[in-house]
């Protein structure tokens, strides 16, 4: 009986202490101004003591989202958005629809950038954090954190932004 007790015990506290890797991103989405720097911040907690694989992908817009702040929006969109609160016409469609990309990744201290953003000011700061040196028109869209680590393949391994550039 108390082997028994002891068993539930041990296992409630493995469940408690391994809740697995959480990938976090506090700023669902973040207006910035062109050609000006930005950080976008990622935080992510695990239970591995292996090194994680921090990565970044970019995926455009499924519309274009300047129609839609100058007033030009598609009626068929908005009739869509209206009857499906949750969908967004701008964020939800498959990504064979849109441009992806990896921006960035990093494992260790060594950071390597994706082919389309080679020669621009792009890192990888303290765990997981983008920075992005002079923002372009074309890096308005949502961007992706990815955590990977070997042995925590429980949880949440990812979570994104959508970034706004502005002139």
């Amino acid at each position: 009986m108390d082997r028994v007790v002891l068993a539930w015990i041990a296992l409630f506290w493995l469940t408690a202490v391994a809740e697995g890797l959480q990938v976090t991103v506090p700023d669902k989405k973040k207006v910035a101004m062109l050609f000006q720097p930005t950080v976008l911040r990622c935080h992510f907690s695990t239970s591995s003591h292996q090194p994680a694989v921090v990565q970044w992908k970019f995926k455009s817009y499924c519309q274009d989202r300047m129609g839609e702040s100058l007033g030009m929006s598609s009626p068929r969109a908005q009739s869509l958005s209206k009857r499906n609160l949750e969908w967004d016409p701008y964020l939800d469609c498959l990504d064979s629809r849109r441009t992806v990309r990896v921006v960035a990744s990093k494992q260790g201290s060594t950071v390597t950038l994706g082919d389309f953003y080679r020669g621009r000011e792009i890192t990888i700061v303290h765990d997981a954090d983008l920075q992005i040196g002079k923002l372009m028109w074309g890096d308005s869209g949502l961007y992706y954190c990815i955590i990977t680590t070997p042995d925590d393949l429980e949880g949440k391994n990812e979570d994104s932004v959508e970034l706004l550039v502005l002139e």
